[in-house]
């Protein structure tokens, strides 16, 4: 994984896979107390994917967990000792980056976007600083079920397979930041492995408690710089007017995750209102 200008280019070589192997079994390690035993599976969960990806982006732990206050680019004491408009008075909010390097703030969410919306836009309206944001997706995962007596079965690929179709739902929380030069975002291409335990007692229907997804390896990562790398969530094969409907059954994103992706490819540019087919709203690709 090597630098481009103040952006990390992600582009995974085998040396990147082994790398990230290595820093897994070092996170899992530290689970490991001193008298030798495990602190729990319970603690395998997001606090470690998000530690393995940290560490794999920057080793440097001085880099990580910084303080944001705006310094670059934030308005100056005096215009907010005379300003009263309490939204120019937020503008003093600070944040903590996961990483901080060269410029760039890196921030790894393992969850929903949505929570992040506010810090991002702070961090572009406030700061020089890019910004890059990591999101992993279990292309793959491994279930191990954890009996009452703490016993643990056999391990089982999963059916499930993770894919960018996952992001669906989640884009229209970053509609306001695609078009920014300063904002990337980062899909990691991950295997995990997920422990379930079964709370109920013998005899009775199962009934699982699912831990959180714990890496094992890093598969490949896609990069999105600028509005039209979206253009990859858009199928080729699209009439030239189609409505949600017809976007979901070609891109096979169903539900509300199509209406809101649609919305989200919509917000962006990369498609456009088109009138209506029958009764339902019509839309078309829009190239540029």
């Amino acid at each position: 994984m090597q630098e481009n200008q103040n952006f990390l280019n992600f582009n995974i070589s085998d040396a990147d896979k082994l790398k990230f192997r290595r820093i897994v079994l070092d996170v899992m390690t530290e689970t490991i107390n001193d008298d030798g035993g495990y602190d729990g599976i319970g603690r395998l969960g997001e606090k470690q994917m998000h530690a393995a990806i940290k560490r794999f982006i920057c080793p440097d732990t001085s880099c990580h967990e910084i303080k944001i206050d705006g310094s670059a680019g934030c308005i100056s004491k005096e215009d907010q000792d005379g300003a009263d408009d309490k939204s120019e008075k937020r503008k003093t909010r600070k944040f903590v980056a996961d990483v901080l390097r060269d410029g760039t703030v890196y921030e790894i969410q393992t969850g929903s976007f949505g929570p992040l919306k506010s810090k991002i836009q702070w961090i572009l309206d406030n700061t020089n600083y890019n910004i890059v944001l990591i999101h992993p997706i279990a292309e793959s995962k491994w279930i191990s079920t954890i009996s009452r007596d703490g016993s643990i079965g056999a391990r089982k690929k999963s059916p499930q397979k993770g894919s960018l179709r996952d992001l669906a739902g989640e884009l229209y929380y970053l509609t306001d930041f695609i078009s920014s030069p300063r904002f990337s975002l980062v899909i990691l291409m991950i295997e995990g492995e997920q422990y379930k335990k079964n709370l109920a007692a013998d005899g009775k229907r199962p009934r699982y408690k699912k831990y959180e997804l714990i890496p094992i390896s890093l598969l490949r990562a896609h990069v999105f710089r600028g509005v039209d790398d979206y253009r990859t969530f858009i199928p080729d094969d699209l009439p030239e007017h189609f409505t949600v409907k017809d976007f979901s059954s070609k891109s096979k994103i169903y539900g509300m995750d199509a209406y809101s992706i649609v919305k989200s490819l919509t917000a962006i540019g990369l498609l456009s209102p088109a009138g209506n087919i029958g009764r339902a709203a019509a839309y078309k690709k829009v190239n540029f």
